[in-house]
């Protein structure tokens, strides 16, 4: 039961990431003219030119991939350290989230 709570979690903050991925490829295409910082006590807007922006939108995009994997790679995890317990419970273990492997689900 933990582990499937535990993917399920994982392939919310996938879709997340991959929705924010596409929100930056759409602000790159309108061009930004702003950032805007946030803290728990200020907040702080930047005006910035085109150039920067690209700047901006290239590293966040790769802190966004780089998210991806890293949350793809837990999921391997997770389903590796599922199977292992439910082989020592001696129980036979069917996949129990394949939605994150990229593979098509047997619907």
């Amino acid at each position: 039961m933990w582990y499937s709570k535990q993917l399920r979690k994982v392939r919310r903050a996938r879709k997340v990431a991959q929705a924010q991925q596409h929100q930056l490829l759409n602000l790159e295409l309108e061009g930004l003219v702003a950032i805007t910082l946030h803290s728990t006590t200020r907040t702080l807007t930047v005006p910035i030119e085109r150039g920067a922006g690209v700047q901006v939108i290239d590293l966040l995009g790769q802190a966004l991939r780089e998210r991806r994997q890293v949350l793809k790679a837990e999921a391997r995890q997770l389903r590796q350290d599922w199977q292992e317990s439910e082989t020592l419970r001696g129980r036979s273990p069917s996949r129990p989230d394949q939605s994150l492997t990229g593979e098509p689900t047997a619907s």
